[in-house]
């Protein structure tokens, strides 16, 4: 039991011990006015009932797990704002469960108001929304778009130009990560703010009465997130990713999160990882990890192998590293809020040296679970190193275009895939078959006309001022729930190789790497990429006509199959500290040609075009350790993309990037 435990005891006690007080002289002031009503006795009849609702939420808290970081305060602002979120989420539920039974009805009206909101813009009388009364009539009359279609609107709207496209000036600018191309520019409504923010606290708060029940609502989570560079449009409006929390919101983070405030507002990712990661690792009773992408996690994590020491020492001592790059009003105070804690340091120290296979487990007993968006394939590394045991949560499907997409179904069950169910009233959604993706005009499904088994490209109309938007997912309908579809995120349409039109997406290349790793001798996958062979200088190789895949890997020793002595006896040094990290792996020649025979037997297309010699085989490269860590390092120098919304480049998209790649090579199979 915690100093905060035993505290709430002591309240509880001393309240009901007043509450009882007042009750036995209310008692007696009743007895000696024959019963009758007077204002002394309602008023301290009142305060009995009030200070007894105290003390028995003061024993509810003191029965929890309390995080070693919360102060009195925070425990009682947490506690009361997690269970008013827990009442409102009966009323979501019931609305939820209403829009599943009839999508279709749901979908129209969402499409009524998002046109009656803006048919008095420009936009809105360029497509008469005043006169179309269904979703079959809009489909008619609007086409298809994507970004080019909006963005000289959007451009006027940021110079400070009104009712262009919404009818209300936009609170904000997103700026997406740029992915799959240049990065764009999304005016985010008021309410689509209000919409994402509902969404993540009915999402946690689904997880954490339903799924995971023991844990406690004061158990405070660690939070991964730096603060974007500040940016503004011509008109002084805000400009970043969707994920830039305004003040509001990190006062409340920092009751959540073990970050404290002045962490959250670090500019620098490596200061703000290392501080995230220390204040989190003082706190045993951490109960989860927000990390809004896996990439971001796993990131942080390397982060911690490398520099534990530092942070254990920092425990122990009650210091901010003196390396750290840090405004001296910042260290003050977060120096304010380390106290030294030997107890700690040495039960950190004890399990570090260890080694990392599973460390998260070890050093956060009562963590239940991760909640980030494995985009890019990292939740598999994850499971297997790193976070072993502990399942990872989406909670929802969203992204900078449009607000909350749909809700996760399946809780996060370790290993399980990520099923999501509509939000039918922010966004109406339309379908285009997969097979219809690349045609000049496609035609597209409502939501009660797709089926269960198809791959569809998904679009939307939102609360953002984007009309049948074909912002690049691709989605699969593996279920029902009553009548509404329930879908898996597949891959980005912008991500798709495509060297003879075989269109080879990024979630089945996914799973050919994984699967081929998996059969190579004691080694971890570390991070990949693919390039179409025109990336190349030259265009790749000249004595070869045909077109072909150009794939980097980097693996690293699985120190989950050692013991902890052979981990003990290795020290620190990773294959990048040997001088033939080539060896070391035991990777043959053999063991790259894997890549092309599985390829072949999971993709019909590829295989046909491999067999009539129309595609040559993959060129397989083995990069050094710390190869992606450069990539990174480019990509966000160079992109739009934020530290918060950054994703491993899984498709090389310019010659610079698979030139700074193959510089980096061990290994090939030409």
């Amino acid at each position: 039991m915690s100093k905060l435990n035993i505290l709430f005891m002591t309240f509880s006690v001393v309240t009901l011990g007043i509450a009882t007080y007042l009750v036995s002289g209310m008692i007696g002031t009743i007895a000696g006015s024959n019963g009758k009503l007077t204002v002394q006795i309602v008023a301290s009849g009142s305060v009995s009932i009030v200070l007894l609702l105290i003390s028995a939420m003061f024993t509810h808290i003191a029965s929890l797990r309390i995080s070693t970081t919360h102060s009195v305060i925070s425990t009682i602002l947490v506690y009361l704002v997690m269970y008013a979120y827990q009442l409102k989420r009966i009323y979501t539920d019931k609305r939820l469960k209403q829009s599943w039974k009839n999508p279709r009805k749901f979908q129209e009206r969402t499409l009524q108001k998002l046109l009656a909101e803006n048919k008095d813009t420009e936009y809105g009388k360029r497509y008469d929304f005043g006169s179309t009364s269904s979703m079959a009539l809009f489909r008619e009359r609007h086409p298809l778009t994507t970004y080019e279609h909006y963005a000289g609107y959007i451009e006027r709207m940021t110079k400070g130009e009104c009712n262009v496209i919404l009818n209300r000036k936009p609170p904000r600018y997103g700026l997406t990560s740029g992915s799959t191309g240049k990065g764009k520019v999304i005016p985010i409504s008021k309410e689509s703010d209000v919409t994402l923010f509902e969404g993540i606290m009915y999402s946690m708060a689904v997880l954490r009465k339903d799924v995971f029940p023991q844990r406690s609502v004061l158990q405070k989570g660690l939070l991964f997130y730096t603060e974007p560079t500040p940016r503004v449009t011509p008109d002084g409006t805000s400009l970043g990713p969707v994920s830039r929390m305004d003040a509001d919101k990190k006062l409340f983070c920092a009751m959540v999160y073990s970050p404290p405030l002045a962490s959250l507002n670090e500019t620098d990712p490596v200061v703000a990882t290392y501080l995230d990661l220390l204040f989190s690792l003082k706190d045993r009773n951490l109960g989860y990890v927000m990390g809004r992408l896996t990439t971001a996690v796993f990131s942080a994590l390397r982060h911690l192998e490398k520099d534990w020491r530092k942070m254990v020492y920092d425990i122990e001592h009650g210091t901010i590293n003196k390396e750290l790059k840090v405004s001296e009003d910042a260290r003050t105070a977060l120096e304010a809020t380390m106290v030294p804690d030997k107890r700690r340091a040495d039960e950190l120290r004890h399990e570090f040296e260890k080694g990392f296979c599973g460390i998260m487990r070890r050093v956060w007993p009562y963590m239940h679970y991760i909640v980030a968006v494995d985009a890019t394939g990292y939740g598999d590394i994850l499971a297997e190193g790193y976070a072993k045991g502990i399942p990872i949560y989406s909670g929802f499907y969203s992204s900078t275009e449009l607000p909350i997409i749909g809700y996760e179904l399946n809780q996060g069950q370790l290993g399980g895939s990520h099923r999501y169910a509509f939000l039918l009233t922010s966004t109406v959604y339309e379908f285009i078959p997969e097979e219809d993706m690349f045609v000049q005009e496609p035609e597209t499904l409502f939501i009660d006309e797709i089926e269960v088994g198809k791959v569809y490209e998904l679009v939307g109309s939102c609360v953002n001022g984007l009309y049948r938007f074909r912002f690049g997912d691709v989605i699969k309908v593996v279920d029902f729930l009553d009548n509404c579809p329930v879908i898996e995120f597949q891959y980005r349409s912008g991500l798709v190789l495509n060297v003879r039109a075989e269109k080879m997406d990024s979630a089945t290349l996914h799973n050919v790497i994984t699967k081929v790793i998996s059969h190579w001798p004691k080694v971890t996958l570390v991070d990949y990429a693919c390039a179409e062979n025109c990336m190349l200088d030259g265009g790749g190789d000249q004595n070869e006509v045909n077109p072909y895949y150009v794939i980097f890997i980097e693996v690293d020793r699985d120190t989950c199959d050692q013991s902890i002595a052979e981990v003990d006896s290795a020290g620190d040094h990773g294959i990048d500290e040997v001088d033939s990290p080539r060896e070391l792996l035991d990777i043959s020649k053999q063991h790259l040609g894997m890549v092309d025979e599985v390829l072949c037997k999971t993709s019909f297309t590829y295989n046909s075009f491999r067999e009539k010699a129309e595609i040559a085989p993959p060129r397989v490269y083995l990069v050094k350790p710390g190869s992606f860590d450069k990539l990174n390092e480019f990509v966000m120098n160079n992109t739009t993309a934020s530290h918060n919304q950054f994703k491993n480049p899984r498709k090389l998209r310019s010659p610079e990037m698979v030139g700074l790649m193959m510089r980096n090579t061990i290994e090939c199979l030409e």
